[in-house]
């Protein structure tokens, strides 16, 4: 029979074991919630819960780590995935299925652009086939949307204290014109309009009280085996030692160095919030010059759907997407999140909150 005393002793054992599992909780949760904004790299979501009867709410999508399509345009986790778990938070739940959003939202939409498509197609590029709420700025506001709806959202410190993830953003701008054959000379004017919409973007997200944003750059485009194939040359010299178009390549670093830029500005002109870039081309580089290191045996050929059949349940699908570093021609593996993440974390791309805070 349990005496009082210890009774006692029991209680305070346990009471001294929930402490501890507080304070490690504590330890490793570095932000208080993830924010995310961005386009298909980043939606965990949204796109499957706007239009659910699509092709990406159907296996095998999600086949890899969910063993089920959870709208993610991958056959797994993506790099916002390892970011949560790396942070200590759960996944980033897309703001348009509802629920608790405590410890965060996600707000990339799968088609998301930059800029509105009226702004596109005064550079002459067709948005007939985009979505009109496909944009950052509606992003943004329903961003502003869920600050107001809640009252602890609005408290400064709960803001401060969370991290904010503005992209990848952009990339469907140049899809859009790349899709239609726009020339490089009008390729290239886009960019900085791209630029200053995702750097007004910052500059707001820091007027709603952000203090720690990560604003990543573009993939290495050249290794997509979609512009892989429709612009393919016969010139060995158009190709970098990696089987990747150089053109297209360089296309991504000018918008990245762009970027980069724009982001030292606004470094110097708020001092008191972290702006960190993060690196997708040079860690994404670093899989594709570092191939065997990675697992990845296939850098160019489409894990799901074979050559150009789509990525449908009857179609075919790879026995390992792990192999891949594409999923189904256009969008990354898994493989392909987990290696640009890690170069994110392990270097020599690391983002110093990321390895250093958390």
């Amino acid at each position: 029979m349990a005496t009082a005393s210890n009774l006692s002793c029991f209680f305070i054992l346990l009471l001294g074991l929930l402490l501890q599992v507080q304070v490690h909780a504590r330890r490793h949760s570095c932000f208080s919630a993830i924010f995310s904004f961005g386009d298909s790299l980043q939606d965990t979501g949204n796109f499957a819960h706007t239009f659910f009867n699509t092709t990406i709410s159907r296996p095998p999508w999600g086949n890899t780590y969910f063993h089920r399509p959870t709208g993610r345009f991958s056959d797994g986790r993506l790099i916002i995935d390892f970011i949560a778990h790396r942070v200590g938070l759960p996944l980033v739940q897309p703001y348009l299925a509802g629920g608790d959003f405590s410890k965060g939202a996600n707000f990339a939409f799968a088609g998301a652009t930059a800029l509105s498509l009226n702004e596109l197609g005064r550079f002459g590029v067709d948005t007939a086939g985009c979505l009109r709420k496909n944009t950052l700025h509606a992003q943004i506001n329903w961003f502003q949307q869920l600050l107001q709806s809640d009252s602890s959202f609005r408290d400064p410190n709960f803001l401060e204290s969370s991290l904010f993830m503005v992209g990848e953003i952009g990339g469907n701008d140049y899809n859009a014109a790349l899709g239609q054959n726009l020339p490089y000379d009008k390729l290239i004017t886009i960019v900085p309009r791209v630029i200053h919409a995702i750097s007004s973007t910052v500059t707001r997200l820091i007027g709603m009280g952000a203090k720690t944003l990560v604003v990543p750059g573009n993939l290495p485009i050249g290794c997509v085996p979609v512009w892989l194939w429709q612009y393919r040359r016969d010139d060995p010299g158009d190709y970098d030692g990696n089987g990747c178009l150089l053109w297209l390549n360089q296309f991504s670093e000018y918008h990245n160095g762009r970027l980069t830029a724009q982001l030292n500005r606004l470094a110097r002109v708020y001092p008191n919030v972290t702006i960190a870039y993060a690196d997708y081309f040079g860690a994404g580089m670093q899989m594709f010059s570092d191939q065997r290191r990675f697992g990845i045996s296939e850098p160019f050929a489409a894990c799901c759907g074979g050559d150009g059949h789509g990525c449908e349940s009857t179609g075919p699908v790879c026995r390992n997407p792990r192999k891949y570093a594409s999923w189904e021609g256009f969008h990354p593996t898994e493989a392909t999140y987990k290696a640009i993440y890690d170069g994110l974390v392990e270097g020599p791309f690391a983002i110093p909150l990321l390895t250093e805070k958390c």
